[in-house]
């Protein structure tokens, strides 16, 4: 299958959708690196921040379905075009409209559809055929890994320009707004390359899955039930709720550095820019490391959460007049632990033995279970820093410690049956 697919249009093709993913969420998830600006310029509240992303979660789960059954009658280069230029479009509206905050909640269920809908199933889509063309059966971790570094580096220079940007002006408005214009403009570069450099051929299969799948259409609902019977699915779901967890407060640090710690809002979103995009090209050692050092990703997963438990516990014991730049080094680190796990945390679904043509419903599952966070967690983070100022940082370290915790106990219950099925 390799040599039927010229390494140039691999990669070339990996790159633009790179570059897509990394363009087509900068305003869904503004708040990673503009918290605080856009707090200042629209006049929201910790809350309605949170909401935002609440919105964005719900919208997401209602589309997932619908739109993915759509995704797999459409061209995908033509779904991909549209969904950039659909996401320019509302950029553009939400440049001059971020001060309502009805319409910012409009916009966020567009997104929603935009991104989660029509995106996300096209590209993990393709990601997937690329995997099986070019390399064996269960190997498509490489293509992803390929994808996230080129996301990675992508995002953190177009939101490295965006934040350069909004600096040149004094006027926060105008800052934001500029900001917003920025990531408008990526969105058509990234449509510019999708247009050139993505290989349409690599989606040859495509017809031949639809097919396939359709043989299973009708028993849907008796596929659920068995994948729910399998205990270690459920042990998977919280696995990936909480790696998202894990990745979604992230963005906290933002604030954190700014509020408690000291750091001027543009050093906190150089910062953000670090943790949040330049650590995606991480990805590719996470999933080298868990295939080659650990042989299975929930085995690293499981020591990423620990370590990453012990190193957010530091924090607790990090001394008040500690130098401002080592304490913002130091939350790189659990960034960094995040990126090499939380990208290729889907590959524990290959290890819980669920049969092949269940492997739809299984990702299907751990989506909704990785939705659950910007469902409740977000909220109610949003509310303790309304209410509690700056001990809700400290609040929300402890239950990001609880949660990994808990997410070492499921690794090591897959771990264990794992282990009880090779000896039996």
């Amino acid at each position: 299958m390799e040599t039927q697919i010229s390494k140039f249009k691999l990669y070339a093709t990996l790159f633009a959708l790179g570059v897509a993913g990394g363009s087509i969420f900068i305003i869904p998830y503004i708040k990673f690196v503009f918290y605080d600006l856009q707090l200042q310029v629209t006049g929201m509240t910790n809350t309605q921040s949170a909401l935002l992303m609440t919105v964005f979660s719900v919208a997401s789960l209602v589309f997932d379905v619908p739109c993915g059954m759509i995704c797999d009658k459409i061209n995908s280069k033509k779904g991909l075009i549209f969904a950039l230029l659909a996401t320019t479009a509302v950029t553009l509206l939400y440049a001059f409209a971020s001060t309502h905050y009805v319409v910012s909640l409009l916009i966020w269920v567009i997104l929603a559809f935009l991104t989660m809908g029509i995106y996300w199933p096209i590209f993990s889509k393709v990601l997937n055929i690329i995997g099986n063309k070019t390399g064996t059966a269960g190997r498509s971790g490489s293509s992803f890994g390929w994808y996230y570094a080129f996301n990675g580096i992508s995002a953190a220079v177009l939101e490295a320009l965006a934040l350069w940007v909004s600096t040149r002006f004094e006027d926060p408005v105008m800052s934001f707004r500029m900001a917003i214009l920025v990531a408008a403009g990526s969105t058509i570069l990234a449509t510019v390359l999708i247009i050139f450099l993505f290989d349409s051929e690599l989606t040859a299969p495509e017809a031949a899955q639809v097919k396939t799948e359709k043989k299973h259409s009708g028993i849907e609902m008796n596929q659920l039930t068995e994948v729910l019977k399998n205990p270690s699915v459920w042990m998977m779901m919280i696995i990936c709720m909480i790696a998202y967890c894990m990745y979604s407060m992230m963005s906290y640090f933002t604030p954190f550095l700014t509020a408690v710690v000291g750091v001027s809002p543009e050093a906190s979103g150089v910062f953000a820019i670090i943790r949040t995009y330049i650590f995606l090209i991480l990805a590719l050692v996470g999933g080298l490391i868990a295939d080659k050092v650990f042989k299975g990703t929930t085995k690293w997963i499981m020591l990423v959460f620990f370590v990453t438990a012990v190193i957010i516990g530091g924090l607790f014991i990090m001394p008040h007049n500690a130098n401002v730049m080592l304490i913002s080094i130091y939350t790189l680190i659990p960034a960094a632990l995040v990126q090499m796990s939380y990208p290729i945390k889907y590959s524990v679904i290959g290890e819980i033995g669920v049969k092949q043509h269940l492997l739809g419903t299984a990702t299907g599952l751990a989506a909704l279970a990785g939705a659950l966070p910007d469902l409740v967690l977000g909220p109610f983070i949003g509310s303790l820093l309304d209410t509690r100022g700056n001990d809700a940082y400290y609040i929300l370290f402890g239950i990001l410690i609880v949660l990994l915790l808990i997410g070492c106990f499921c690794c090591w219950r897959i771990v264990r049956k794992q282990k009880a099925a090779e000896l039996a």
